[in-house]
């Protein structure tokens, strides 16, 4: 057989896969022919000793001579020898066969080892081509590795240009800010130098103002103080005025109230002796003229007082309105005529809206005109037409407010006077504790109704006095406590503020209380009567007006406009000085009075 050629690992010094088969083979087979000749060995000492013991049982049983045993034995030993013949013949055709078998063993390895052969060279193929692919992966990579080295020694140098560059930009860029912060530094300590100027003057001015702001002060305090010394000799004056002119008038309207009725006592005398001279002649009775409105009527009275404010209204209309078309030119100039009377806008509007209505471009008279103004007026004040109404509580709580000047404590006397006279019982607390002469003009009135005054220093807290006031309303069951307060005007936060105080200290005690908070307005003020209503209105909870000094004034139309405006109840207006000079608002008698119809009439 050709020597077979050694394979790639062959070489190397490894073993196949066959051979190790080949080998194990070789051994199997050595190690089987051992046992074969061991038991061959066996088998034929194991047929000799069974002849031997069958021959000793034969010559045992049999009684044999010696010459017969020997015979035997010869016999046995010739048996033994063909039956070993036949052992040996057995064991090496059995040995043939191993042989055989072997040979068939050995030609399977033959073949085992040419396919391992080829199946190395197939694998050293592989593996030759796996190493040149990785050789020339690994030179790819190598080319790869040098140039991204390459790339990357570019790029350091390109960044290390970069960066040399910047930190020479930032050298030149620091030593540039450098000198910026020190400019800016320079001028930073100049401007610090300049403010601490500035500011050493500003406080240097400040204090110059705030010298003169406190001198300011003490010279307007003492200028206020003089106007309140001078006000209180004033009013002091003033209530002795009155007093002297109420005597006066009491004097004289006896005096006329005697000479009327001797007047109507002679006139009434006369008037039978006609009768009786006429009857006496035979002749028919004469109707009696109906008697004119006496001199102290409600109307009278109303229009008395409002003559003032409606004489130059009246006037005006009548030089303008005399059977005159009435065009957009006339309906301006009565325009102008209503606004000059304090009617203000809303009610001047209307006015001229009604007129356009149903006279336009029609002949009009000025008493046309008043007509309807007066029913403008009455549509108007109609519904605000509303008297104090006492609700259940007891005592009934009534707060007079309102600025210097407008009449309060004299409109609480008069109100004060009328609801003793009806037998209410009736505490007044002096509220003002400012004015120097509020507390004796308050306690003149107290001694007219039959009220008691409650009162406190001048100077003291107002809050405290109402505190008190209430407690014995309450304790003494007194039906009605009346609370004068200071006169403040209305852009004094700080007098404004003592009101809430006042109202405070009230509800703290009933918290419906003040049931009645009344708003005391002057008629003189005009206009102005509309920023005291608006400012008195939010701080006391205003629940309805009383206007005073109406008989004073031309501006009397203010209660109009002041009426289209804020919608207050009216309870009272004032048309003179007396007790009974403090009247009933009634809208219709006012509209009269105030358009010029009801002297027209008469």
């Amino acid at each position: 057989m050709a020597e077979k050629k050694k394979g790639f690992l062959s070489k190397l010094g490894f073993k196949s896969k066959a051979d190790k088969l080949a080998e194990e083979a070789a051994a199997k087979a050595a190690a089987q022919q051992r046992v074969d000749e061991q038991m061959a060995a066996r088998m034929a000492a194991i047929n000799a000793a069974a002849l031997a013991s069958a021959r000793k049982q034969d010559e045992a049983s049999q009684g044999l001579s010696a010459e017969e045993v020997a015979a035997k034995e010869l016999e046995e030993k010739r048996l033994a020898e063909i039956q070993a013949a036949r052992d040996v013949a057995r064991a090496k055709q059995l040995a043939e066969e191993r042989a055989r078998k072997d040979e068939e063993a050995a030609a399977a390895k033959a073949r085992a080892e040419e396919e391992a052969r080829l199946r190395e060279e197939a694998e050293a193929a592989r593996l030759a081509e796996e190493e040149r692919l990785a050789a020339e992966a690994k030179a790819k990579r190598a080319a790869e590795d040098q140039a991204r080295r390459e790339a990357e020694a570019a790029e350091a140098a390109r960044i290390k240009a970069e960066e040399e560059a910047a930190l020479a930009k930032a050298k030149d860029e620091a030593e540039a800010a450098a000198l910026k912060a020190k400019q800016e530094a320079e001028a930073n300590v100049r401007k610090e130098a300049r403010l601490a100027e500035e500011a050493k003057r500003e406080a240097e001015e400040t204090a110059r103002l705030e010298a003169e702001r406190l001198e300011r002060e003490r010279l307007e305090a003492e200028r206020i103080e003089a106007e309140k010394l001078a006000a209180e000799k004033a009013e002091s004056e003033r209530l002795k005025r009155e007093a002297e002119e109420a005597e006066r008038r009491a004097r004289i309207a006896e005096e006329r109230a005697a000479r009327e009725i001797a007047e109507r006592e002679a006139a009434e005398q006369a008037e039978r002796n006609r009768a009786a001279k006429r009857a006496e002649a035979g002749l028919p009775e004469l109707k009696a003229e109906p008697e004119p409105l006496a001199e102290g009527g409600f109307m009278n009275r109303i229009s008395a007082g409002l003559r003032k404010s409606t004489t130059r209204m009246s006037d005006q209309m009548g030089a303008a309105f005399t059977k005159r078309t009435l065009d957009e030119a006339a309906i301006e100039e009565l325009e102008d005529i209503l606004i000059m009377s304090d009617l203000g806008y809303g009610v001047t509007a209307q006015v001229t809206d009604r007129l356009r209505e149903t006279k336009f471009d029609k002949q009009v008279t000025d008493l046309e005109i008043k007509i309807a103004l007066a029913d403008v007026i009455s549509d108007i004040l109609t519904p605000l037409e509303r008297p104090i109404v006492f609700g259940m509580a007891k005592p009934q709580i009534m707060l007079f407010v309102g600025v210097n000047g407008s009449g309060k404590t004299t409109t609480l006397g008069k109100i004060a006077k009328s609801y003793t006279d009806k037998g209410k019982k009736v505490l007044i607390a002096a509220g003002d504790t400012f004015r120097a002469a509020a507390v004796e003009q308050l306690t003149v009135w107290g001694e007219r109704a039959g009220a008691p005054v409650m009162s406190s220093g001048q100077g003291t807290d107002a809050a405290g006095l109402v505190f008190d006031a209430m407690k014995r309303a309450k304790n003494e069951d007194f039906d009605i406590l009346m609370i004068d307060t200071a006169g403040r005007l209305q852009n004094r936060s700080e007098l404004m503020e003592e009101l809430n105080k006042i109202i405070r200290v009230i509800r703290k005690q009933d918290a419906t209380a003040p049931h009645h908070s009344i708003l005391v307005l002057d008629a003189t003020v005009g206009q102005n009567a509309l920023t005291q209503t608006e400012a008195f209105r939010d701080t006391a909870d205003v629940t309805g007006l009383i206007m005073t000094k109406l008989d004073g004034t031309a501006k009397g139309g203010v209660l109009v406009a002041l009426s289209d405006k804020y919608a207050l109840p009216i309870h009272h207006i004032g048309i003179g000085e007396r007790i009974e000079d403090l009247e009933n608002f009634s809208a219709p008698v006012f509209a009269a009075a105030l358009s010029g119809v009801a002297d027209a009439l008469n």
